[in-house]
């Protein structure tokens, strides 16, 4: 993980053991968003392992459990270098099968293919974050989001996930079986837009957003809404 300049700089990289407990937001200041998260988390090596639970327990309001645990966690926070088989198996372990009790799914990596963000996203993984763009302050900062029932996805992302759903054989863009808010909202995340930026766009409040959002998922069986945008795609809708 590569440490940042200016206000960042106190960040803490995702292969160390931090000398104090206390855990900062980027900037310097407390974070302040102190829902309480229960993580489990497996890493493709020892040492990212121990150093990344080392600081993920230090956080305020987060409790981590190991991994065999993990039927007991919030979130559950897979890391590697490099996106393996062995690291999809790992994320699919965690997010369960499709109709079973899983949890929902962070993988932290160097990068990641169209081919295996689709994988991945197919079988759970709510949300994405690049180890060279990020720190365990953002990890907390992710799984809370995830909690909340967010895909945190980088823009760049959320793009090759949107041009490789619309590159696969079968898309028909203009036929769907969502309503024209439905399709509005989803076509603001596939842009990479957050919820209150959807919000913002649309002239709704976040909690209509975010009920639209749960609408579409349960109607359909989804898991959360990075796969909803993706059977809006599926399904000619952008």
């Amino acid at each position: 993980m590569r440490e940042r300049p200016g206000p960042a700089a106190g960040r803490l990289r995702v292969t160390s053991v931090p000398d104090a407990p206390a855990m900062r937001a980027p900037g310097g200041g407390e974070d302040r968003d102190a829902l309480p998260v229960t993580l489990t988390l497996t890493a493709s090596d020892v040492l990212t392992e121990e150093g990344a639970r080392a600081c993920l327990r230090g956080a305020s309001g987060v409790r981590v459990v190991p991994w065999e645990d993990r039927h007991v966690a919030d979130v559950a926070v897979v890391l590697a270098h490099e996106v393996s088989l062995a690291t999809l198996k790992r994320a699919e372990e965690a997010a369960g099968p499709d109709q079973g009790r899983g949890v929902p799914v962070l993988l932290v990596v160097d990068s990641i293919s169209e081919r295996h963000l689709l994988y991945a996203v197919d079988r759970g993984v709510v949300g994405v974050l690049l180890r060279g763009e990020v720190g365990h302050a953002d990890i907390v900062r992710a799984s809370r989001r995830a909690l909340r029932g967010e895909s945190p996805l980088p823009p760049t992302l959320v793009r090759a996930l949107v041009e490789r759903l619309r590159s696969l054989p079968g898309h028909q863009p203009g036929s769907s079986d969502l309503s024209a808010r439905e399709v509005d909202v989803l076509r603001l995340l596939a842009e990479g837009l957050s919820t209150a930026g959807v919000a913002a766009r649309l002239n709704y409040s976040e909690r209509t957003i975010k009920n639209v959002l749960h609408d579409v998922i349960t109607r359909w069986g989804l898991r959360n809404r990075t796969q909803a945008v993706a059977y809006a795609i599926r399904n000619g809708a952008l």
